[in-house]
């Protein structure tokens, strides 16, 4: 019994067989310092990303811009007609309507009996045409049927009118604006004096009297102009 009390000594409660265990080698340890200057670099590289981004001109802008419109047809031409574009005039101004005359005769000298039956003058041919009395499709009548020399229309139609600037040769438009701001049927006459008149096929006459005696032979200058479209 004895022995039992007196024998080799177990190892200490609750401690393993064999040598001490020794804890593991831990690694170095960050300095506290450094992750606080990690949080302050990501939030400024990601402000400047945002700058970088939005400025004016990168490529993320490029989708968005408009496109450029092409020059216009004055622009490619260098301008206006004072630089050598535009549209070359026309040879004759338009009329009011929207026509242009071109000349048909004229000045031609004709030749009428101022008398009291008068010469009929036809002004729709290719030349001035003299026609006995009473002939139909004469355009004016030149005469001194009430003892005056006198231009008269026939059929009274009021397509006549007196030139005011015996001085100066109107233009076809300026003819057709006369007529019809001023217009009759008749004038006695004196050397010197200029009418306008429209003739039955529309056409635009310009007379001058360069005689006109109360009987006896009479002369009249005249120019005739048509529609360039007639």
């Amino acid at each position: 019994m004895s022995w039992a009390n007196n024998g080799p000594a177990g190892p200490p409660q609750g401690q393993p067989y064999g040598p001490p265990q020794t804890p593991p080698p831990q690694g170095p340890q960050q300095p506290r310092w450094a992750w606080w200057v990690i949080g302050i670099v990501i939030p400024v590289v990601g402000i400047l990303i945002t700058i970088l981004v939005a400025r004016p001109g990168s490529s993320g802008d490029d989708g968005d811009r408009p496109a450029e419109s092409a020059p216009t047809a004055s622009a490619r031409s260098g301008g206006g007609e004072g630089q050598g574009g535009g549209q070359e005039p026309s040879s004759a101004p338009p009329t009011a309507d929207g026509q242009q005359y071109r000349k048909v005769f004229g000045p031609d000298k004709v030749d009428a009996e101022a008398s009291i039956t008068g010469s009929y003058i036809e002004l729709d041919t290719p030349k001035p045409l003299v026609m006995s009395a009473g002939t139909d499709g004469a355009d004016i009548i030149f005469g001194s049927e009430t003892g005056d020399p006198s231009l008269f229309v026939p059929d009274s139609a009021t397509t006549l009118a007196q030139w005011a600037d015996p001085g100066t040769a109107p233009t076809p438009e300026e003819c057709v604006e006369s007529v019809g701001r001023n217009s009759g049927y008749s004038a006695n006459v004196k050397p010197g004096e200029t009418y306008c008149l429209q003739t039955g096929e529309s056409r635009i006459a310009y007379l001058k009297v360069v005689t006109a005696p109360d009987s006896g032979g009479g002369q009249l200058d005249v120019t005739v102009w048509e529609r360039s479209d007639a």
